[in-house]
């Protein structure tokens, strides 16, 4: 009766503890209770204590114990196996770069042309004191626990290790449930900060992930876990997943530079910005169908069938489908193109045999970030419109985010109106035949050969996994496609309306409330609308929907991104005045350093700059963070004098070339 007692006084304490932490939690836990109490719900396992003095559960379908012996000495053996290494245990969230040559060049390159220009003085410095074959580390920061059993291990485990933060994963509610008889969680969240992912499907977990991960993130140099059961190595691919495709590494500080460097200049230029701040309800998109043309194996493979009803829809294709829709003389009424980077669309281009005639018609909706100077031979000014992808300085035309071309359309077609969208191309998946990843004439088509799970590491492009398909039960995908899906789903859900109907024509993954639709009962019976006006009126649509002059907000707000600049500049000559002797000293002046380069101006909506040094202060935070973290320093005060001169350096750089852009446009404007 003393142990039962016990239990249910840790059960209520947690309760209450997940109550006040955890609402989400706690109501998972509180339906669980009420179907167990109600019969709606079979308990499939039983908590026991046994005679030897600990306690365990029994599967009741199969009668086999959780944990088969003490769970106790387990608890034990697990917390013995770790320690402060930084080979064993641990999952990486920065790329382990080597620079063994003369970075010399890059040094004084122009910070835009590459994010090793303010990143390799860092981690070239770091990177011969902080060797992680040679140190190892002071403490662990953040830790995961993957399976949770009945938890008896997580207190044990601190006491090695006194980590900062936990994520606790568990994928069975039941089990976890139980866990509150034994573990008392309340107590160990007065000593470390808790979080949780408990019978989460794989976007929540990427949501819980995020909490945990972001949360001071100059933490995340290296992150440690434990395994308690061996399926969860899965969970452990799906956390490297949502690393590699993380923000900072998909998308570096180095290109958004240059975003902003060229979105400034076209603004400058007064160009045309397509309004997307508002929905639209015009005849030239309700009254006809959209086909959204992506790039995917389905493109390919349904080229005939999009030959044949090209006539009877608006065709919007990403640019990179030019050559396979040159060759079946398919002509696009409106291309979209957002990548900033020249050689995919260059080799795009040469592979074409008559650009210009080709596009003699169609209009162009651009990101202002893209080479304009690559399309001028073919495209004139009065057929191109643009929309900002993630700056805001015209702020009032709205602007969309995403993370390939092909989201982004379909959030364009559905913000123009289309009453009908058919998606072709869009597969976000790799052929179900083939294992390809784009349709065969697309520059970035090819093959990934990495089997799910067959490696330790992972890579954005060359891993692969399962998710369900449209046509099929599963489809393989790969983490940068995975980011795109779910930004595609996030676009239905924030920018579909009621009377707007949305067919998936490709074999590959499946989108949420979007329709399956073989592409053969597609356009069935319609008719093909032959509408020589058609292209006069889209051009009339677009050319009065856009602006091609800033507003006197847009205009004053590069004000207030000036006094951020300012802001910023003051904060680095504060930061190399420092001298800070103690590694400790230097953590705490980065520390405030940092806030002061992440701070937004106001309004919020003009921190370009201060998105930047988030991406940048994300891609040297693991290095500095390790240096930090690192137990064999040797006279410290050297290094952090030089660290000091380094990293002062590298903002100024950033700065510099952040406000020379801004300083030239505004002058324009």
């Amino acid at each position: 009766m003393d142990i039962q007692q016990q239990a249910l006084l840790k059960y209520k304490r947690n309760m209450d503890f997940l109550q006040r932490a955890q609402p989400q939690l706690h109501k998972k836990l509180q339906l669980l209770d009420e179907a167990i109490r109600t019969r709606r719900y079979k308990e499939r396992f039983a908590l026991e204590y046994l005679p030897e003095g600990y306690f365990d559960l029994l599967d009741l379908e199969t009668k086999e114990w959780l944990y088969g012996k003490s769970s106790l000495k387990h608890a034990k053996e697990l917390a013995a196996q770790l320690g402060f290494s930084k080979n064993e245990g641990v999952i990486e969230t920065f790329y382990n770069y080597r620079f063994e040559g003369d970075i010399s060049k890059a040094k004084e390159s122009d910070p835009a042309f590459s994010s090793f220009v303010t990143t390799a003085p860092v981690i070239e410095y770091l990177q011969k004191i902080t060797d992680k074959r040679k140190t190892t580390m002071k403490e662990v920061y953040k830790f995961i626990f993957f399976g949770v059993g009945l938890g008896v291990h997580l207190p044990v485990v601190h006491e090695k290790i006194k980590s900062s933060m936990y994520l606790i994963v568990e994928d069975n509610l039941e089990i976890f449930r139980l866990s509150l008889f034994v573990t008392d969680y309340a107590e160990l969240a007065q000593k470390s900060r808790l979080f949780f992912s408990v019978m989460e499907d794989t976007a929540s977990f990427k949501t819980s992930f995020e909490s945990f991960f972001y949360e001071a993130i100059i933490r995340n140099n290296y992150i440690k876990y434990a395994l308690f059961y061996g399926h969860y190595a899965d969970k452990i691919k799906l956390v490297q997943n949502f690393i590699v495709s993380s923000s900072h590494l998909t998308y570096p500080h180095d290109r958004l530079l240059l975003k902003n460097r060229r979105v400034l200049k076209k603004i400058a230029e007064e160009t045309p910005f397509l309004n997307l701040s508002k929905r639209y309800d015009d005849p030239v998109f309700t009254d006809r169908p959209v086909i959204l043309v992506a790039a995917g194996p389905s493109l390919q493979k349904n080229i005939e069938w999009l030959r044949q009803n090209a006539d009877k829809a608006t065709i919007v294709a990403a640019f990179m489908t030019s050559v396979i829709l040159e060759k079946e003389g398919i002509v696009p009424d409106i291309v979209v193109h957002v990548d900033e980077q020249t050689d995919p669309v260059l080799k795009t281009i040469e592979r074409m045999k008559e650009p210009e005639k080709f596009f003699s018609k169609s209009i162009f909706l651009l990101a202002p970030s893209v080479d304009i100077a690559q399309f001028r031979e073919f495209v004139d000014e009065g057929r191109s419109f643009f929309f900002e992808d993630r700056t805001r300085y015209r702020y009032e035309q709205g602007h969309l985010e995403g993370y390939s071309v092909g989201e982004i359309s379909y959030a364009i077609s559905l913000i123009l109106g289309a009453k009908e969208i058919y998606l072709l191309g869009l597969d976000l998946a790799l052929d179900p035949e083939t294992g390809q990843t784009h349709a065969k004439d697309h520059v970035y088509n090819q093959t990934p050969n990495d089997a799910a799970g067959s490696k330790e590491s992972v890579s954005l492009r060359g891993t692969t996994f399962e998710i369900p398909g449209n046509f099929r039960e599963k489809v393989s995908t790969t983490p940068l496609f995975l980011m795109s899906i779910h930004r595609l789903n996030h676009f239905t859900k924030e920018l579909k309306r009621a009377d707007q109907r949305i067919f998936n024509l490709c074999d590959g993954a499946r989108y949420e409330d979007i329709e399956p639709l073989d592409p053969e009962q597609a356009l069935k019976g319609v008719s093909p609308t032959l509408d020589k006006e058609h292209t006069s009126r889209l051009h009339t649509f677009f050319d009065s929907n856009s602006s091609s002059r800033p507003s006197m907000a847009e205009a004053k707000a590069m004000d207030a991104r000036k006094e951020d600049a300012d802001r910023k500049r003051s904060a680095i000559e504060h930061f190399l005045e420092g001298r800070a002797k103690r590694i400790d000293e230097f953590e705490n002046s980065f520390a405030r350093l940092s806030d002061k380069m992440i701070e937004k101006p106001t309004p919020e909506w003009a921190g370009e700059l201060s998105q930047i040094m988030v991406i940048y202060l994300a891609n040297i935070g693991g290095w500095i963070g390790d240096f930090i973290n690192t137990k064999e320093i040797e006279n410290p005060k050297r290094h952090t004098k030089q660290l000091q001169k380094i990293v002062a350096k590298q903002f100024e750089k950033l700065l510099e070339s952040y406000d020379k852009s801004l300083k030239e446009a505004s002058d324009r404007i």
